[in-house]
Formats: C-alpha cells, sequence, structure tokens
C-alpha cells in the first residue's frame, strides 16, 4: 500500500482507527483550542491520548472560518506516531537507520491541489493574508498574539541548490507580517544569503503528509535535504510543486504554502514564547517574515502542534528520531552489546536519554565498551543530550522508576559518572538568567573557558555479578498472571523487572534451599538451615 497522498487522506485513517476527535462544537481558536487539547497531555495516560479536528473554529470577535483545524493529530502518542509513518510501533527505530542510509530523492510535478487558490500580487489581501485562516493561540495566558506552530520552512543552500526543511514557530503580527526563531540549518542558510546582500527566500508549509512534519521537527544531518530523508521512510518520493513567488519546491499536496522572505539587514523583537523545555521565553531577538505569496486548498485544514511544557506532541516526534539517529549511530560504531535507546519527554525528548546493553549469557557489560557508547553519543549533537545513562538489560530504558533504580543500585557517583563541559545552550534556563546577555548566558562571568552548559554521563549498569532482584521468579508470575486474567482484574501492563532473575552472585546452598522447598521437603530444608554455623566470632550481622 503507497503512503498517505496527503493530510486528509491521514486524517480519515487516523479517525478509522479511532485516534480522531472529531468536534462539530464551535471553539475559539483564542481563549480554548490549545487549552482543550492540552488537557490530555496533563490527564490522560499517553495511551489515552488522540488527535483532534475542529470542524467549526471561531475566534474571541465571533469570526467563523471556512476551514479546519487539525491539532495533535501526528504524535499524541507512539502508536499514533507509526500510524503517521505507515509503519508499526516496533519498526520506528528501523525505519530511521534504514532512511538515514537510503534515502529517495523528490519528484517535481507541475501542480497540485495546494494551487487551488493563490493569492498574489494585487489579490494577494483579498481574503485577509494571514488573518484568513484559524491560527490558534499556544500558551493562553502568557502570550500575546495567535502563533504558527506547525510551519514547516523550506529554504535553500544558495550554494549546493539543496533545500533544508525545519520546524519553526512564529507570531502572527499582521495580514502580511509574522515572524520566526530560527538556528542552525536555516541560520546557515540565512548568512549565506546576508553576505550576498540578499533576503533569504522562505516557503512555510502548512498541512503537508505527516511524514513532512515529521522530518522537519527533527534532526536531520547538516546538508541532507529533509525531503529526501522523508522518501527514504515512507518508501516512495515526495511530490512537489513549483513556488509562485521564490525558487523553491514545496509539497503539492499541502493545505497551505506561505512564500515570502526573511530580511537579512534587520531583525525583530519577538513577544513571550512558550518553548519546549517548559517555559515561556520573554521576548528575544527574532527574524521578521515578509509575507509575498499565499496558496492553499480550499477549505484548507490548519495543522497546529502541541509543544511547551512536555510530554508534548512535539516531544513524542523528537524522541523517536532522537533514538533512531542515535541507535545508528552506535551501530555503525560497533558496538555489539547495545540493545536499544529510550529519550524522555521530561527531558523535552532530547535532553535525557537512555542507552539498553544487552547482558550476554547473563555477563556484566565489559565497562570499556559502555563508556565507548556514552562518548559516542556526546558527539552526536552539540546541544543533547544533557544527561544520558547506561543500563543493563533487565531494565526498561522507558521506565524511569526502572532506571533510577539502576542508578540508586549500581552506580557510584565518583567512579561512574562523567561531565564534559564545553555544550551548546540552548533554551537551556539553568545556564543563566534570561535577562543576561546572550554571550554571557554561554559565557557565565564564574567560567573562564567553555561554554555554561554541559552534559552528564552516568554508567549505571552492573560492575560484577549481583543477588538476584527481589521478585517471584518469572514461572511463579506466569501463573499468578493466567490467575489474575480469570479473576477478571484490571488488564496489566507488566514494568520491567517484573519477575526476578539471577544476576550472577546465587550460591548453590542457597538454591538447594528453595529447591527441597518447593518438593515439599520444607523439614530438611529447615534442619540444614539450623545446622548451618555462623563464621567463628561473628556474634552481629554485617
Amino acid at each position: 500500500m503507497s503512503y498517505y497522498r496527503d493530510l486528509r487522506e491521514y486524517l480519515a485513517k487516523l479517525d478509522e482507527s479511532g485516534g480522531l476527535r472529531r468536534i462539530a462544537a464551535a471553539v475559539d481558536k483564542d481563549r480554548e483550542l490549545h487549552p482543550l487539547v492540552k488537557w490530555q497531555y496533563r490527564g490522560l495516560e499517553e495511551s489515552q491520548r488522540g488527535g483532534f479536528l475542529f470542524e467549526q473554529v471561531v475566534d474571541r470577535k465571533g469570526t467563523v472560518y471556512r476551514g479546519k483545524v487539525a491539532s495533535s493529530v501526528i504524535a499524541p502518542n507512539r502508536k499514533i506516531y507509526a500510524l503517521a509513518m505507515g509503519c508499526r510501533v516496533e519498526e520506528l527505530h528501523e525505519r530511521w537507520t534504514h532512511a538515514l542510509s537510503n534515502l529517495i530523492a523528490p519528484k517535481q510535478v507541475s501542480t497540485g491541489p495546494v494551487k487551488e487558490e493563490i493569492h498574489k500580487g494585487n489579490s494577494l489581501l483579498a481574503h485577509g493574508g494571514l488573518h484568513e485562516f484559524p491560527i490558534p493561540f499556544a500558551t493562553n495566558g502568557w502570550e500575546a498574539f495567535p502563533r504558527i506552530t506547525a510551519g514547516c520552512f523550506f529554504t535553500r543552500d544558495p550554494e549546493t541548490r539543496v533545500q533544508n526543511v525545519g520546524m519553526y514557530n512564529g507570531i502572527i503580527l499582521g495580514p502580511l507580517r509574522t515572524n520566526t526563531r530560527t538556528a542552525r540549518h536555516l541560520r546557515a542558510h540565512w548568512n549565506k544569503y546576508r553576505q550576498k546582500g540578499l533576503p533569504l527566500p522562505v516557503a512555510i508549509v502548512i498541512g503537508g503528509q505527516p511524514v513532512i512534519s515529521i522530518v522537519a521537527a527533527t534532526d536531520v544531518p547538516h546538508g541532507t535535504c529533509e525531503m529526501d530523508v522523508a522518501g527514504g521512510l515512507i518508501g516512495e518520493p515526495i511530490e512537489l510543486v513549483r513556488c509562485e513567488t521564490v525558487d523553491l519546491e514545496v509539497p503539492a499536496t499541502a493545505e497551505v504554502v506561505i512564500e515570502g522572505e526573511i530580511p537579512t539587514d534587520r531583525m525583530d523583537m519577538d513577544g513571550p514564547s512558550g518553548e519546549n523545555r517548559g517555559h515561556v521565553m520573554p521576548g528575544g531577538i527574532v527574524h521578521a517574515f515578509e509575507v509575498k505569496c499565499i496558496t492553499h486548498r480550499r477549505n484548507p485544514i490548519w495543522h497546529d502542534v502541541i509543544c511547551q511544557l512536555p510530554p508534548s506532541e512535539s516531544s513524542v516526534m523528537r524522541s523517536v528520531n532522537c533514538e533512531g539517529r542515535v541507535l545508528s549511530v552506535l551501530r555503525l560504531h560497533g558496538i555489539p552489546h547495545v540493545k536499544d535507546v529510550a529519550f524522555h519527554d521530561c527531558g523535552s525528548a532530547r535532553h535525557l536519554g537512555v542507552i539498553r546493553f544487552h547482558n550476554f549469557e547473563g555477563a556484566p557489560v565489559p565497562n570499556a565498551e559502555v563508556w565507548q557508547a556514552l562518548y559516542t553519543v556526546a558527539g552526536v549533537d552539540q546541544s543533547w543530550p544533557k544527561i544520558m545513562i547506561a543500563v543493563d538489560e533487565d531494565i526498561d530504558p522507558r521506565d524511569l522508576e526502572s532506571v533510577f533504580w539502576a542508578a540508586c543500585n549500581r552506580f557510584q557517583p565518583h567512579r561512574d559518572l562523567k561531565v564534559l563541559q564545553g555544550r551548546s545552550a540552548g533554551l537551556d534556563d539553568s545556564v543563566g538568567p534570561r535577562d543576561l546577555p546572550h554571550t554571557a548566558r554561554l559565557y557565565p562571568p564564574s567560567m573562564a573557558g567553555p561554554q555554561g552548559a554541559s552534559l552528564m554521563l552516568m554508567d549505571a549498569t552492573r560492575k560484577w555479578p549481583y543477588p538476584p532482584v527481589s521478585l517471584p521468579r518469572r514461572d511463579y508470575m506466569d501463573h499468578a498472571r493466567e490467575l489474575w486474567n480469570k479473576l477478571g482484574l484490571p488488564e496489566l501492563k507488566p514494568r520491567e523487572p517484573w519477575h526476578g532473575v539471577s544476576l550472577g552472585h546465587w550460591h548453590e546452598n542457597e538454591a538447594q534451599l528453595v529447591r527441597l522447598w518447593e518438593e515439599g521437603r520444607e523439614e530438611e530444608a529447615a534442619r540444614i538451615l539450623l545446622d548451618r554455623k555462623p563464621p567463628a566470632g561473628k556474634l552481629e550481622r554485617d
């Protein structure tokens, strides 16, 4: 089966799967929409989260919009993220590692549904420019303007001609005016155009095929076109169509494309902005964006992403990508014991990660291999992770209770902890106060040399044989689960470790007592134990 042709086909599939909540009642995009959707991230288990399609959208003044708003439809949980990718959850990491080495270039077509309406030149303001669309507020009560949250910004390197796509946000400051806080690859393109004394051509794509939002919101190696990766993820080329006023190609089946340019001779001041690290950023210097043309489908669906305080939709998208990318790098380095990788929502999906290792034949992982893996992850990116923890096979890397149980029992700070300085700070408020100049936040007065951000590496694996995990043995737990189900008790969701297992330190004399009891020879077991005497001089417990 081929991939979804557009966002609408995907939404139909999401609806069919039971993962879409259609809201027919009128909802105020300025005061109600984001708070309503955000509640599922603060009040529901991950498996209960879903997408929302608002079919009647109004604003605080009572304006009724002809389009709809699709919010939280790509990645409210991993199951729906997998649906958006067109695969099963257990295939996600393999999809990413395969796509990064098996790119499929896009295919250019002459036209597409995104050209159903074209507003440029004298007709640019015919429907109100940006005010035509039901663009919601994102962090109600803390932000002052509606915000584009799912904008996929297309730009082109003027030297290599390779396009880049990144998901950035921007506030609406007028019918033809918005802004954006750029970073990394788009910023590199902006700098090259600034050296030429030219504005940077940009196309903001809203509501493309789900895979386009997925690649735009995640990290792709510099110099690689995200549309090539998107093609690799779905196994077929993305269809692109030429823009009307800028030298760019954009998805032919997108809902909305906003063409324009970012000036390179000036910057703007931003309004307050809720960010994915979980705090509101007060103001800041950002890029202006001036609209030159808008093309869209009839009755377009405005795509909106839930971000800000994790867990969020954007944190799910980032975490799966980070896991796939790190796993790919570790495999490329040929580290045999690595089993899987997990990144956690509470670290805004990039900043708290866990590597799980195989324990072949129950033996501890070679210490040199643990540190090889941890240091390799440190080289994947300059800005993430902030904390990386190594654990054994019996620890579930997605369950932080399990991870920190290992940290409390298999980790010694003086021996198993390394801190690397000189990292990029990004949006991390722990680096320094927001009202300090940018350079002061990167180079705090107390730091003479490296940047103020750092990375902590933790080896929470076993270094030698340990006693068994203090849970009933697996055969007992399996039997008890059968009984649980017969009694009609609530559905179980096992957390690792969910049964006891030998970790190497289990003496035969203890095993003998257990066997005797299981064979019904408890009196013999008691006699053997009573016959054992403490070593000479031992009158107290160690």
